[in-house]
């Protein structure tokens, strides 16, 4: 009876361990698709006064989205309670997804539709270095440095997505905790 209790309750953490995961990579992915959109927009049409309001109207509601998906997932599959740490957590693996997604995105912009665009960023970046009035040595030393390849800038892209998004989920633990005190007590 004993052995069949642990077996149960081993199934129930399996259950809710791998609910949490399609959770976090089904509402990740739209949160990605999302941010790898906006990305597009704002590489194709940057002087777009209308396309940079939408996407900045977009980065603000990505923030919206990512509460309502923990509030979801705290009023769906916990009950009605979350702690800090399993809204962190959650939170973190909606960024840890749409980081995924969304470098998708990049590297195809990158690699397929624009294949010059790091070269011709690496030359503005030095024209921009040389009117700033920056020494020889100081401009040898950047042109030492290699044209970084996409794959490298996506990678780039997607420690940087979630070591903010990890920050992000700071404050959105913080917001949406709700502990039950009285199971607590």
């Amino acid at each position: 009876m004993e052995t069949e209790n642990k077996n149960q309750s081993t199934e129930n953490q399996t259950v809710e361990t791998n609910s949490k995961y399609l959770f976090a990579a089904n509402h990740g992915l739209i949160l990605g698709l999302i941010i790898g959109v906006i990305y597009l927009l704002e590489v194709f049409f940057p002087e777009a006064k209308l396309i940079r309001a939408l996407c900045s109207v977009g980065e603000i509601a990505t923030l919206f989205l990512v509460y309502r998906f923990i509030k979801k997932y705290r009023e769906q599959q916990m009950g009605g309670f979350i702690s800090f740490g399993q809204a962190w957590y959650i939170s973190f693996l909606l960024y840890a997804f749409a980081a995924v997604i969304a470098a998708v995105f990049q590297y195809i912009h990158m690699q397929v539709l624009q294949p010059d665009y790091l070269s011709e960023l690496f030359n503005q970046l030095l024209l921009s270095f040389e009117q700033a009035g920056l020494t020889s040595e100081q401009m040898d030393l950047f042109l030492d440095m290699k044209v970084p390849t996409p794959i490298q800038v996506t990678f780039t892209y997607i420690f940087a997505y979630i070591l903010g998004g990890a920050f992000i989920s700071l404050i959105m633990a913080a917001i949406l905790r709700k502990e039950d005190y009285l199971a607590n007590n």
